[in-house]
């Protein structure tokens, strides 16, 4: 998977959470708050190190984290 697609796959997975999220928003702000949140979300998938599960779970067991 490209990461364009992996982006647009998280926002698609995200949307709902963003959603119920801005109801407790003042109408005014959502707007901000959704573009600020979807920006995030681009930067933190962008910077996201794709690894194997095998590496994953070294990882998680290195951390103590059992």
């Amino acid at each position: 998977m490209d990461q364009n697609a992996l982006i647009m796959e998280v926002l698609k997975d995200m949307e709902p959470k963003i959603q119920k999220g801005l109801q407790a928003t003042h109408p005014q702000e959502r707007e901000d708050l959704k573009q600020d949140m979807r920006t995030r979300l681009v930067k933190v998938t962008s910077e996201m190190e794709r690894i194997s599960f095998w590496t994953f779970k070294e990882r998680f067991y290195e951390k103590g984290l059992k």
